[in-house]
């Protein structure tokens, strides 16, 4: 009675083409590819967004550096280097916070040739992981310190 119509499941089993598409592995290996391809470039784009952040604590390397060598230069934490410390905090868009540490002070705030001085910034990082349309972004805060000890290089001859 009307085998032909039936197939190996019965008579609801779908036509022959389409079983035939179904069990056919012609183009698997582009989708292999696709998905691998997705993978290397979110792989990629993460390590772009992580670089980021090292970029932002060579900036704050770089203005605590110069900062020290305004003090050695100057023997004193003068105006000069707070000039140098709001200008390249400008400069650069960090805002960190600075704090001259372990520091021997000589009269009228000076420090004298030879002694020791470190300067230390402090910042925390926003760094971003998902930004919903509906939401403030999912942040990270990530702290970042860099401590530099410097030496004046200026003599006060200071009166007794």
């Amino acid at each position: 009675m009307n085998s032909r119509h039936r197939g190996r499941r019965g008579r609801f089993s779908p036509p022959f083409p389409f079983s035939k598409q179904l069990s056919d592995r012609n183009g698997s290996s582009y989708f292999d590819l696709i998905i691998k391809t997705l993978v290397v470039l979110s792989l990629m784009v993460t390590v772009i967004s992580f670089l980021s952040i090292f970029t932002t604590y060579l900036n704050l390397n770089h203005v605590c550096r110069r900062v020290v060598r305004v003090v050695e230069l100057e023997g004193q934490v003068s105006d000069r280097a707070y000039d140098t410390f709001y200008r390249l905090k400008l400069q650069t868009g960090l805002l960190p916070e600075m704090t001259v540490e372990d520091v021997t002070y000589q009269a009228d705030q000076k420090i004298q040739l030879r002694d020791t001085f470190t300067v230390t910034m402090t910042y925390e990082y926003p760094f971003t992981i998902f930004t919903p349309s509906f939401a403030p972004p999912v942040e990270i805060k990530i702290p970042m310190k860099v401590s530099i000890t410097g030496m004046s290089e200026k003599y006060w001859k200071l009166s007794p």
